[in-house]
């Protein structure tokens, strides 16, 4: 189907757009989806191959949906993929279709997105602006659930299908687009949201996928397996690749085994790339430290590594230096499968197995495979794609090829049923006024997508759950269901219902805490990120034995929650370090983090110091203040005097510390004493600043 054909539905404007954007002619799914009714305005699930164009058959709906006037939510479950879709989408703004982000604040409504056509954003920052009722939502005429595969995730899953459920009670005409890979259960997926579901295997560029062992590669031929020669190791694979032109995505299970090869590969990969001293130094901009220093040295090679140790920056500088050619492998942890769109000519899958508590070494699913593998091929620069698993002897190889080449990959199942996800949202369905009896919250789960595959009632389950949360004080009964005030604000603050009430006792029993006892507070919760005890980490014991007294907790030391404890301490350690001004890289060896990791905890503790000042503003307690001032330490990684100076825009920790050690404490001292400052931080940074203040 030629693009001209669809004039009649998003416009001769659209159409010219896709031209100039090289598309002429549609791929053979999104032609299906087109005829089994795109633009009908029926619900759809569309579950094909990666790199098969469920992002143009979304962006066509959406446009055709707010030509008709329609306002569309386009959800993902990462933040650097919203990023990434909302700079494409962006494009569309050249025909007047406006598109706006929305991934910060969790108790924010963001009003001004009713000005948007198009609103990209994460799964959870929906939900958390349909519980602060922001304004526009209930204009929502269309949702796009990108990675809908995705419900199966045992982290975010159930907040996909609780979204979908308050979003079909708000508006009951709601049109539904759900994006997804091949999965042998699309067809349950579709039954659940009334979906026409359009299911293929067909890809823009063919994919071969094998095993690797030291000679040769087992692959599948015409329906059979053959064999054909290899060289010894996985370095002489990436070298053929890279001699015909390709570049290479290798999987691996752990960080280190990422770094080490990315490292090993250096050598091999610096004959075929191009000189990137330039993005070298660019790795160092933020962080200097040991990790740093070894990526800007893989990266001068033109080879990379990739995991969420890195910083935000450092994996995207990566992402964009491999899409440009200039990075020809990287070494990345399976994270990468499953967010941005970064496809290569081939596909190596090292890690086969992964770590898992009380278990081992275990296989990884065939699904999570196949999410790997189908990265493999890059349309446009490859006429094939090929996906490798490397295995250690040929029985090894023949295992692999059963299990996961020609395996069947997992349906996706509902983890909706498990307590802190039950507790999390029947909590925001009471506050939300959506239901106010059991029968009305059982009603309610009853048309998510766990009801649709388990038969048996929740009753019971959410009975307990409302009988806790009255306990708690977060809802009261008597006939109905209603929140109290307490319970409707930790539903707005996007907290789980267990954490509000931590917050809650500790405002109610406490009038003075100290710095740690407050850093503590906010690690003992479920929703702090908590570090892993090392067994060099004796010293964590030392120092909470230290203040012991100070805490709002300390269990016996043959308490069952002992070591739990003892993470909760060392997490509460690390941040004090941040926001007394530690360097971040002597941090980062103290605890056994990168600096990834750091940022992802600081974030974290950040946003529950706000959700416990606002607890304690509610009870009046004295301590909101304090614990106020300590959010916004740990947001900068600052001493109380410096929050002034670091609030100031280009001017961070290290910075901020040399302006004050020389006298300079505000935006008015920098004005009257800017040449000592230019000596300090630099002319062009002092510039930066003064021009920010001067809008």
């Amino acid at each position: 189907m030629q693009v001209d054909e669809l004039k009649e539905h998003i416009s001769s404007y659209a159409v010219e757009l896709l031209k100039e954007r090289g598309i002429s002619k549609l791929y053979p799914p999104q032609e299906e989806a087109v005829r089994r009714g795109l633009f009908s305005g029926r619900n759809m699930v569309i579950a094909i191959p990666t790199a098969s164009g469920k992002t143009l058959i979304a962006e066509l709906a959406m446009i055709h949906e707010v030509i008709r006037g329609g306002k569309c939510l386009y959800t993902v479950p990462l933040k650097a993929l919203a990023s990434e879709k909302y700079r494409e989408f962006r494009k569309w703004s050249d025909i007047g279709v406006e598109v706006g982000i929305s991934t910060g604040d969790y108790d924010s409504r963001d009003e001004w997105l009713g000005n948007a056509d198009i609103i990209v954003t994460t799964s959870e920052k929906a939900d958390s602006l349909v519980r602060n009722q922001a304004g526009w939502i209930r204009n929502i005429s269309m949702l796009v659930i990108d990675e809908a595969h995705l419900i199966d995730s045992a982290k975010r899953g159930a907040v996909i299908e609780v979204l979908v459920a308050k979003l079909r009670k708000i508006n009951p005409s709601l049109r539904i687009l759900a994006l997804s890979a091949t999965i042998p259960n699309a067809d349950e997926i579709a039954e659940w949201l009334n979906a026409e579901l359009v299911e293929s295997e067909w890809r823009p560029i063919p994919l071969y996928e094998g095993v690797f062992y030291p000679g040769k590669i087992l692959k599948l031929n015409e329906g059979g397996v053959i064999e054909v020669k290899a060289g010894r190791n996985v370095e002489s694979v990436v070298k053929e690749t890279l001699e015909e032109g390709g570049q290479v995505l290798i999987f691996e299970s752990t960080r280190r085994n990422a770094e080490s090869l990315a490292e090993k590969l250096s050598s091999v990969v610096r004959d075929y790339a191009e000189d990137c001293s330039d993005l070298a130094e660019e790795v160092l901009i933020e962080n200097e430290g040991e990790m740093s220093q070894r990526l800007a040295r893989c990266v001068r090679y033109g080879s990379a590594f990739h995991h969420a140790g890195l910083l935000n920056y450092q994996r995207e500088l990566i992402e964009r230096a491999f899409r440009e050619r200039r990075v020809k492998v990287i070494c990345a942890t399976p994270t990468l499968a499953a967010g941005v769109n970064l496809p290569a000519r081939r596909v190596i899958v090292k890690g086969i197995r992964r770590y898992e508590s009380g278990m081992g070494s275990v296989f990884i699913k065939v699904s999570e495979y196949k999410q790997m593998a189908g990265r493999a091929g890059r349309p446009g620069l490859d006429s094939y794609g090929e996906a490798l698993i490397v295995a250690k002897t040929r029985n090894e190889a023949v295992e692999m090829m059963e299990r996961f080449v020609l395996g069947e990959p997992e349906k996706v199942t509902s983890k909706l049923g498990s307590e802190n996800h039950l507790r999390f949202h029947t909590l925001s369905v009471i506050a939300e006024g959506i239901a106010n009896t059991l029968e009305g919250i059982e009603d309610f789960f009853s048309s998510t997508f766990f009801a649709y595959q388990n038969e048996f009632t929740m009753r019971w389950e959410i009975q307990r759950i409302v009988l806790q949360l009255e306990k708690w004080g977060f809802v009261r009964s008597d006939g109905t269901i209603v929140a109290t005030e307490i319970g409707d604000l930790i539903s707005r603050l996007y907290i789980d219902p267990l954490t509000g009430y931590i917050f809650k006792e500790a405002a109610r029993r406490f009038d003075n805490l100290s710095e740690m006892a407050l850093l503590h507070l906010i690690c003992r919760t479920p929703d702090m990120e908590l570090l892993y005890l090392r067994k060099s980490d004796e010293w964590v014991e030392e120092e909470a034995y230290a203040f012991r007294d100070e805490l709002t907790y300390f269990p016996s030391y043959y308490s069952s929650e002992y070591d739990w404890f003892l993470r909760e301490f060392k997490t509460a350690l690390c941040l004090h370090d941040w926001m007394n001004e530690r360097d971040e890289d002597v941090i980062c060896s103290k605890y056994g983090i990168a600096p990834g990791d750091l940022r992802r905890v600081v974030e974290t503790a950040e946003w529950l110091f706000h959700a416990l000042e606002r607890i304690m503003e509610h009870h009046g307690n004295g301590l909101s203040v304090e614990v106020g001032r300590l959010g916004e330490r740990i947001r900068h990684g600052v001493r109380e005097e410096l929050v002034e100076l670091v609030k100031l825009k280009w001017i961070g920790r290290k910075r901020a510390r040399k302006l004050y050690n020389a006298g300079i404490k505000s935006l008015d001292d920098l004005v009257e004493k800017k040449s000592v400052a230019e000596r300090l931080i630099g002319k062009r940074i002092v510039e930066r600043v003064l021009a920010e203040h001067r809008r």
